[in-house]
């Protein structure tokens, strides 16, 4: 049972979750959606965790690690929106409610049979599985605990599950579903795993990074392997968390954090909702680079001047910890789960006189945040508007010229763990004779991992977006998607096949459009991002005719795979 507690009221109250003396309809109590699914609600995933490049929007429900599962209406309402994908969200449902709310079903199977038809009549008008559609309001109703999908794993989903949201359709803002009522078994208090000391300076540059470990002394009281630490005059500090389920092996996230100082709240952060146009700066909340190189997610209990969450319901100093030197205060960080479980991390932090500040020579080189950056070489130019980066960020660099048998020279922007909030753009100098100009790409590797972007040239520059530092340079993209057909056997005979199969792929720009005709028809053709198969499900009964399949895929330059085969079916 979830325990409301009045600061969570309040808050809720002003999310619009609850009633309130001026009347707000009964409607908007957290009583009225059902679940969306007949099994007991588990999660594989909570609302607000630390996701790659945002918070998590919803809720990961269990489906037994099968799909077909039936999928329900969690109130009244109408299909406002029907989303089918390779990626992301796979096949999504968007239902919008009489109260206002706006419920998501997310990484679907397939959809009911109204729904269904409506989709395939749209698909094949438009001779595209990839379709985003908007029906007219009203045009597809329906009633709560109505099935209106069965469970999947389309899209970027890692597994069988249902993604499901609540947004608060007039501003495109998640709301945490478990304020609305909804009951999962949970008595287990949050855990603390590390603690992290900053020292900074006035404008936020990080002068050095502290680690230190945490024990448990009870289920929910940690404290430091010291009582006392010595930290410098002016600190932020930051906890790695981890909350569990009862039953559950599963990680999730916590619902608050709260840092107090001598007892005064200076810093609060509560996961009760997030925007989407907002949830990218999750990167200036974490410590982006420790993440980076470490992977592990630590929420930084402090506020850089270039976050614009608003999921902070306190913030003093920006939750920065200024001590005089040899003062001595008790610092408490306490985190919660939304089922009411606390966990506290206590110590006392003593202020050191000595401090390790940058000197003003050793700080060249630097921009501020809100500065828009341009750097110009013989080989490139780096454009970043204003509101690019969290807080200031050295652009540092080194280039390997252009060599006669390369297209361009390789610039190398060194602080790879420096996150961007927004695209900044790249010019790259490139050898303007080359035959092949039209399928040049922009090639970044940062670390191991390696990115590929279009953009346009002009001239003697290829100019493309960018939203990491890394290696750059360019290459022509000459080699087409690759068709590799995975269950038609030797003859083509497919009379007992209910399907036929493929599998598609491209090694550089990656693929742009994808195509299947049966002699010489468009048909509706499946295809999984995650794991390149393209599939048609036959419509009609085996004949024993002879058919011919055509295949064609198109990458993000414009090189044409095809294939074509004839089978009896």
């Amino acid at each position: 049972m979830i325990r409301w507690d009045t600061g969570l009221v309040a808050l809720l109250a002003v999310f619009g979750l609850v009633g309130s003396l001026s009347g707000q309809p009964e409607i908007k109590l957290p009583e009225y959606f059902g679940p969306p699914l007949e099994l007991p609600l588990q999660l594989s995933g909570n609302f607000g965790e630390l996701r790659t490049n945002h918070f998590h929007a919803g809720l990961d429900l269990r489906t037994g690690g099968v799909e077909g599962k039936k999928v329900f209406a969690a109130a009244d309402g109408y299909v406002a929106r029907i989303l089918v994908s390779a990626y992301g969200y796979g096949k999504a449902l968007y239902i919008q409610h009489p109260n206002g709310y706006m419920t998501v079903y997310a990484h679907l199977q397939r959809f009911n049979t109204a729904i269904e038809q409506y989709v395939r009549q749209e698909q094949y008008k438009r001779e595209s599985f990839e379709v985003d559609l908007y029906p007219e309001p009203g045009m597809l109703r329906v009633k709560k605990g109505e099935v209106i999908a069965l469970s999947g794993n389309t899209g970027g989903s890692a597994g069988p599950h249902l993604h499901f949201e609540i947004r608060d359709q007039g501003s495109e803002r998640a709301i945490n579903p478990m304020a609305f009522g909804f009951e999962v078994p949970d008595s287990k208090p949050p855990e603390f795993l590390q603690c992290m000391v900053y020292e900074l300076d006035e404008d936020f540059l990080e002068i050095q990074r502290r680690i230190l470990p945490v024990r448990r002394v009870s289920p929910s009281v940690y404290r430091l392997e010291k009582d006392t630490v010595s930290i410098p005059v002016l600190a932020g500090l930051g906890v790695e968390t981890v909350d569990y389920k009862d039953g559950s092996g599963f990680k999730f996230g916590v619902y608050t954090l709260s840092l107090y100082v001598d007892g005064e709240l200076i810093y609060k952060f509560s996961a009760d909702a997030v925007r989407f146009d907002e949830t990218r700066y999750l990167n200036a909340h974490i410590d982006y680079d420790y993440r980076v190189n470490s992977g592990r997610n630590v929420h930084q209990l402090f506020v850089l001047p270039g976050n614009r969450l608003d999921v902070y319901t306190t913030v003093v100093n920006r939750g920065l910890i200024s001590l005089t030197p040899d003062s001595v205060v008790r610092v408490q960080i306490v985190a919660s789960d939304i089922s009411g479980n606390v966990s506290e991390l206590a110590f006392w932090a003593r202020g050191v006189s000595e401090t390790t500040i940058a000197q003003p020579q050793q700080r060249r080189g630097y921009f501020g945040f809100n500065d828009e950056i341009v750097i110009k070489d013989d080989h490139f130019v780096f454009l970043a508007e204003s509101g690019t980066f969290y807080r200031p960020v050295r652009v540092n660099f080194s280039v390997k010229p252009l060599e006669p048998e390369s297209l361009s020279a390789q610039v190398h922007f060194r602080d790879e763990s420096v996150p961007f909030h927004k695209f900044a753009t790249l010019r790259m100098k490139v050898n303007g004779s080359y035959p092949n100009a039209s399928k040049f790409v922009l090639v970044n590797t940062v670390g191991n991992k390696r990115n590929v972007v279009t953009g346009t040239l002009e001239g003697d520059w290829y100019t493309a977006k960018i939203r990491s530092f890394g290696k750059y340079w360019v290459e022509a993209d000459l080699k087409a998607p690759t068709i590799v057909p995975q269950n038609i056997p030797a003859g083509g005979n497919m009379r007992h096949q209910a399907l036929v199969r493929f599998r598609i792929s491209d090694d550089l720009s990656g693929i742009k459009s994808y195509r299947m005709e049966i002699n010489g028809q468009w048909v509706l053709a499946e295809f999984d991002g995650k794991t390149g198969l393209l599939y048609h499900i036959f419509e009609t009964p085996p004949a024993g005719r002879k058919m011919e399949i055509k295949v064609k895929v198109t990458d993000g330059v414009g090189n044409i795979g095809e294939y074509r085969t004839e089978i009896i079916r």
